[in-house]
């Protein structure tokens, strides 16, 4: 008797522990964590090929060695992960380099800023995803002319594959200097350079992109000029953007690839360029005369790379004393070569009203202003004409 009572007993605490196991699985079944505990069955993770079938490359992305390297100002990739995360891995092209140099990037998801920083070693990112898919988007902040970026890896975990972005149905190119660079947005007005102060997300080319619902390219190196870069001795040096224009990047362990100017054709190229040549030309009329013809040279080389391309020759007030040797260099070209779609248009970007940032470059009020011109002076040319859309 004694024995059945202890059997009853035993029974009776083994059917509460079975009842309580069986009221929590009831219970998370109908919980979120069911889904997720369902996903997780069904999920699988997955490491992608770095090319166009899942990303959508922007600005002058390049793959090499089945890494993405992101070295101009801009240059970056999106993809939308339809699951429970992305996984990013991102490292410096070159480690050697000072500090004041690291290749800036930001990651956003929806718009969202998920990460900001220089990158110094190789960083592994995953982030939270949901099922009816998150854009992902990785952009270099900072230019080519100090560092590259790899990306080395884009990974997901879930049950379908990654996949890219829409390109847009208008597309800019940007050709300039520090400024186009967005040199400085993100400092004071004093304080010395570093990439970790320069946002090309800032400057007044991306947010004219922007402004105009367009993809963008940029063409860009601080101190860099038409006829000679920027000197303080008055003799010429050869840091010249059309040396760089048809590179696709700069990278220090092999030759700099070629740029495929046949991919993703520009409906409108920018040039800003002129502001450290007049380091040089000064109030020198031969020198103004030099600048000239290298510009017109100039136009020959973008209008060969760009032959369907309406070029709109600008020039900001941070020393725009150039600016008529550029209406100049239009004329010339346009008569020389028949080129009607041509156009020099003067930019302010109302610096002494608005913000000056480290050495004496547009802050982001200033920039801000200028893309409001700029894009309304391109919606005027789509309008009438001069431009298709």
């Amino acid at each position: 008797m004694k024995k059945l009572k202890l059997l009853c007993c035993f029974l009776s605490v083994l059917l509460v522990f079975l009842t309580g196991i069986l009221v929590c699985l009831i219970v998370n079944r109908e919980s979120d964590g069911a889904d997720i505990f369902k996903y997780y069955e069904k999920g699988t993770y997955r490491e992608y090929a770095l090319n166009e079938t899942y990303i959508n490359f922007t600005g002058r992305s390049a793959v090499i060695n089945d890494e993405i390297i992101l070295s101009a100002s801009g240059s970056g990739a999106e993809f939308v992960c339809k699951g429970d995360y992305a996984e990013i891995t991102l490292s410096p092209e070159n480690e050697n380099v000072l500090s004041s140099h690291l290749p800036r990037v930001a990651i956003f998801a929806d718009g969202n800023l998920v990460a900001d920083e220089c990158i110094s070693y190789e960083k592994t990112y995953r982030i939270n995803t949901k099922y009816s898919g998150t854009v992902i988007s990785i952009i270099k902040l900072s230019e080519a002319m100090y560092s590259s970026l790899k990306v080395t890896k884009i990974a997901s975990y879930g049950v379908k594959d990654i996949e890219p972005t829409q390109e847009k149905d208008f597309k800019i190119e940007f050709i300039g200097d520090s400024v186009t660079c967005g040199y400085g947005t993100d400092a004071g007005e004093y304080g010395s350079f570093s990439t970790a102060t320069e946002n090309f997300m800032k400057s007044y080319a991306y947010l004219t992109a922007e402004k105009l619902g367009a993809d963008y390219s940029a063409v860009c190196y601080s101190g860099y000029g038409v006829l000679t870069g920027y000197t303080e001795n008055g003799v010429k040096n050869n840091h010249i953007v059309m040396n760089e224009y048809g590179k696709a990047c700069h990278i220090t362990a092999q030759e700099d690839p070629v740029w495929d100017f046949t991919k993703g054709k520009n409906d409108i190229v920018i040039i800003n360029l002129g502001t450290n040549d007049a380091s040089y030309c000064g109030n020198s009329s031969f020198g103004k005369q030099q600048f000239t013809d290298a510009y017109v040279n100039m136009l020959t080389v973008v209008r060969e790379k760009n032959p369907e391309s309406f070029i709109l020759c600008i020039l900001g007030d941070m020393n725009n004393s150039l600016f008529p040797s550029i209406e100049k260099a239009v004329s010339h070209y346009t008569v020389q070569h028949s080129d009607s779609r041509v156009l020099s248009f003067s930019v302010d970007f109302k610096m002494g009203e608005n913000d000056i940032v480290i050495d004496g470059h547009p802050g982001p009020i200033s920039n801000a202003h200028a893309a409001d011109i700029l894009a309304e002076k391109i919606n005027s040319l789509i309008k009438f004409g001069f431009i298709e859309r």
